[in-house]
C-alpha cells in the first residue's frame, strides 16, 4: 500500500499535523482537545480518531486546513469563541470550505468581520472566483491583488468602520459594513499548499 493511501486512512498524529501546518504541537492539542470546560479549546473535531488528548488523536487533511486557519486567526486576534464558531460554517449549497478535494474556484477568500458583531447573521463570507481581474471590482479582490496570490492572512483595522468602495462591495463584502476589524484568509492558497505536500514516510 502506498504511503499516501496509508496517510489518508490512518490520518496525522499531533506531531505530524504540527509539522505539516506549522502550528505548534501544543496548539494542535489544544485546538482538537476536549478539556471539559465550556469555551476552552475544541475549535475543531479530529476526524480520523478523537479518543484521549494525546497520541490517540488523528487528523484528516481537512483538519489540517482548519488547524492552519485557526492558528492564523487566533494569532491575529480573532476571539476564540468566534474562531470556534467559524468551523461550523458551510459554503453556498453546503460546499465544504475546508476539504481540498472539493473545488472552490480559481481563488477563494474567507472574509471575517470583527466588532461590532451582526447578531442576525454570521460574521463571515466565503468569496470564490477570479480575484485577479483588473481593475479589482471588490475590496476583497483589491486585498488579494495588493497582498499577492501567496498570502495567508491580512488583518485590517477601520477605526471609523469599514465602508464599501468598489463596484461589487455591497454584493460581495456586505458582511463587513461598519466593522472596525477585518480578517481575510486566503483559504484557497492554504488548501492547495497543504494538499500538495508529498506523503510522509510511515
Amino acid at each position: 500500500m502506498s504511503s499516501r493511501r496509508s496517510t489518508r486512512r490512518t490520518g496525522f498524529t499531533v506531531r505530524e499535523a504540527a509539522h505539516r501546518t506549522g502550528v505548534p504541537a501544543h496548539r494542535v492539542r489544544y485546538y482538537g482537545g476536549r478539556w471539559g470546560r465550556a469555551g476552552y479549546g475544541r475549535l475543531i473535531v479530529p476526524e480520523i480518531a478523537d479518543a484521549g488528548q494525546g497520541a490517540a488523536k488523528r487528523f484528516s487533511v481537512r483538519n489540517l486546513v482548519q488547524l492552519r486557519v485557526a492558528f492564523l486567526l487566533r494569532e491575529a486576534g480573532l476571539p476564540e469563541e468566534e474562531t470556534r464558531h467559524l468551523f461550523t460554517a458551510k459554503g453556498a449549497g453546503g460546499a465544504d470550505w475546508w476539504n481540498p478535494v472539493h473545488p472552490l474556484g480559481p481563488e477563494a477568500l474567507l472574509v471575517v468581520r470583527g466588532a461590532p458583531a451582526q447578531h442576525a447573521v454570521d460574521n463571515w463570507v466565503l468569496l470564490a472566483g477570479d480575484m485577479r481581474r483588473m481593475p479589482p471590482d471588490s475590496w476583497a479582490a483589491a486585498v488579494f491583488q495588493a497582498a499577492g496570490p501567496d498570502f495567508e492572512l491580512v488583518h485590517a483595522r477601520y477605526p471609523s468602520g469599514w465602508q464599501p468602495r468598489f463596484e461589487n462591495d455591497r454584493r460581495d463584502c456586505w458582511v463587513l459594513d461598519g466593522a472596525t476589524q477585518v480578517w481575510v484568509v486566503n483559504i484557497g492558497f492554504i488548501r492547495t499548499a497543504l494538499a500538495a505536500q508529498p506523503p510522509q514516510d510511515r
